[in-house]
């Protein structure tokens, strides 16, 4: 049977910004099935700049959360009735853990800012890929089922602020000296 509305996927990061976490979420957000998904960002850093006005043009919905409580923000992703809530940060700076450890949402996930288990129950699954964390050896070092994708978890698009890559010195050098003989 289908589902009888598009499910809601809430991100929880405080890398909204430019940080490395939103050249990973760029272009998935960019390419959520808008018929399938309902997209909620909650923001939990008070860094405005650039990249969070172009990654809350990609949301339906985004809440600056930065002052709320671990129980307030919990009671808003319920108000939200967020069907899978995602943790974009695990153990760095300003994340929500606590937030997920109140079990606001039926199915939670943590994916992309911290490579390792939250140790928390409370999360479900952690999204990787067979690279990253070998099956049957990393497992046992996770509480959440860890959830293979087939090639990479890793979708990368750098950010608008992010300078072009240029050639390497050793390499301008090189190319003067031939171009002086």
């Amino acid at each position: 049977a289908a589902w009888p509305r598009r499910l809601r996927l809430g991100y929880v990061s405080p890398d909204f910004r430019s940080h490395v976490v939103s050249s990973f979420m760029w272009p998935l957000l960019a390419r959520h099935d808008r018929d399938r998904f309902e997209v909620h960002c909650y923001y939990t850093n008070r860094i405005v700049d650039d990249v969070t006005a172009g990654l809350r043009a990609l949301a339906e919905h985004w809440v600056d959360c930065a002052a709320f409580s671990e129980t307030a923000l919990a009671a808003r992703i319920r108000a939200d009735r967020i069907d899978i809530l995602v943790d974009l940060a695990g153990h760095t700076g300003k994340s929500r853990l606590g937030t997920f450890a109140l079990r606001p949402a039926p199915v939670q996930v943590t994916y992309l800012g911290y490579p390792n288990t939250t140790g928390l129950r409370a999360v479900d699954y952690r999204i990787t890929d067979a690279w990253a964390d070998p099956p049957g050896e990393a497992d046992a070092l996770h509480v959440e089922k860890l959830l293979r994708l087939p090639l990479t978890f890793l979708c990368y698009r750098p950010g608008p602020d992010v300078v072009p890559v240029t050639p390497a010195p050793a390499i301008m050098e090189w190319t003067a000296l031939a171009l002086a003989v």
